[in-house]
């Protein structure tokens, strides 16, 4: 009989960075070919980045660049969006919304299609309050895709609006390439990225812009035609989700990209019903900020912030409970396919008793709350050199030594197959189980639909109660 053997590899090690001969036995054809094409530029720029970071580091500028670095995260535009949408321009907010989920999903699909690592540390010193970034890739940055996408399309939308000699206008311009430039400047200076990584989320923005932008009009219309086209946004994201790679390591991008999926998937229906529901549409339009809101006035909207992110809690805990009580056994009966570094629900009995945490891991609230003083961070520089042994004593070697693996028992009769994606799993990553991804799909697709239907209705009756 024969067997797989599962090793593990240190939580200090980083993604993307083992022997190459592992990921062109993984990968096969253009994959393969283009990985080794990008990966000498990504290894070429960690000297210079190194010596960079010895030139113009300060204390001050580290402090800037990190906190700044926030504001491309996913953390950022999820406690953004909703407040945009409830109480500034529900239209903008769609819009940022989709352009967001675009340049997550998209993003992390490229990350995961190439497994590039970041700049090897040592000698680059990491500057980030996230601390799980060794699992995730480099090329492209997310955060350069966020941040420009974003910016290029308020600037568009800001040129549109306002009138040249307008001085809001250029106020506007100046303040979003500000921010973009701060954001993307700080990924290098961090050295949480390469040039080349922030080149390619730099391409990869604009064209998630160029995109929105061009269909802009279209998009907006979705929601206001009578037409049900816009529920065709479910099939899409569903199946953009099944065509989601497999990287080699453990990497969040998969969690993410199913997220922002799942909030566009209850997003677009969302926003269609309210516009079609006067209830609705009235409880948005009257919580629109303003000027001469006056100081009852504001506290009203506090009220109304704090019931709205109240009602996205609630269902969090009350779905995600529900889905772990419901489909594992769907699972089990159908014996329904997992991703290689999923818990399969034949492993498991119930997860019932599971404990949830009330904030989603999506919302990385402890990190940015941490202290500045253990936000450096500095890594193993090689890469490993894996033996193609397949005996026990199989050994991940460093530049600067080696260690043996911790030896796996099998019986007389078994034999141990060498396969290389099993032996990538990160000592440290959270648990994950088969269930959790759709759970993810489910929850927050339920978030994107409450915060554009069922909240806007609550404001309503609750400034109909206040008359």
């Amino acid at each position: 009989m024969t067997r797989k053997t599962f090793k593990t590899i240190e939580a200090d090690v980083d993604a993307g960075t083992h022997d190459d001969r592992l990921y062109n036995k993984a990968f096969e054809g253009f994959r393969a070919s283009l990985r080794n094409t990008l990966l000498p530029l990504v290894r070429h720029e960690t000297p210079i980045l190194a010596s960079m970071q010895k030139t113009i580091r300060t204390p001050g500028l580290d402090q800037y660049f990190v906190w700044t670095a926030n504001l491309g995260t996913h953390t950022f535009f999820m406690v953004f969006l909703p407040i945009l949408i409830w109480f500034g321009n529900a239209e903008l907010g769609r819009n940022v919304a989709f352009l967001t989920a675009s340049g997550v999903f998209w993003s992390g699909f490229v990350k995961d299609f190439l497994c590039l690592p970041r700049p090897l540390s040592p000698p680059v010193h990491r500057l980030t309050m996230s601390p799980s970034v060794a699992l995730e890739y480099g090329f492209p940055s997310t955060h350069s895709t966020n941040s420009i996408s974003v910016a290029l399309f308020l600037i568009s939308m800001a040129c549109e609006k306002l009138a040249p000699e307008s001085p809001v206008r250029l106020i506007s311009v100046i303040a979003c390439t500000f921010y973009a430039v701060s954001v993307v400047f700080g990924r290098v200076y961090c050295g949480m990225h390469t040039v080349t990584d922030c080149l390619g989320g730099s391409i990869l923005a604009y064209l998630v812009y160029l995109a929105q932008w061009t269909f802009k009009d279209q998009f907006n219309a979705l929601f206001t035609s009578q037409s049900y086209w816009v529920f065709m946004a479910i099939p899409i994201c569903l199946m953009l989700v099944s065509l989601h790679p497999d990287p080699m390591e453990r990497c969040p991008c998969f969690e993410d990209s199913v997220c922002f999926m799942g909030v566009v998937i209850g997003l677009m229906p969302g926003s269609w019903l309210c516009n079609q529901t006067y209830y609705c549409n009235t409880g948005l339009s009257s919580s629109v900020l303003s000027t001469q809101i006056g100081i009852m006035g504001a506290l009203f909207l506090l009220v109304k912030l704090v019931a709205g992110v109240a009602c996205l809690f609630i269902w969090r805990i009350v779905c995600k409970k529900v889905c772990y009580y419901i489909l594992p056994p769907i699972y089990r009966v159908f014996n329904l396919p997992h991703r290689k570094f999923e818990i399969g629900a034949r492993t498991y009995k119930s997860l019932r008793r599971e404990s949830i945490h009330p904030v989603p891991s999506v919302l990385d609230f402890h990190s940015i709350t941490g202290n500045m003083q253990n936000n450096e961070h500095v890594g193993i520089q090689s890469a490993i050199d894996l033996k193609e042994a397949q005996d026990q004593q199989n050994q991940l070697s460093y530049r600067g030594g080696a260690r043996e693996d911790v030896p796996i028992t099998t019986s007389p009769n078994e034999k141990e197959v060498f396969d290389p994606t099993s032996l990538l799993i990160i000592e440290d990553a959270p648990l994950r189980y088969d269930v959790d991804i759709v759970t993810k799909l489910i929850v927050y697709a339920g978030i994107g639909f409450i915060a554009v239907y069922i909240v806007p209705m609550l404001f309503q009756m609750m400034s109909q109660l206040t008359v």
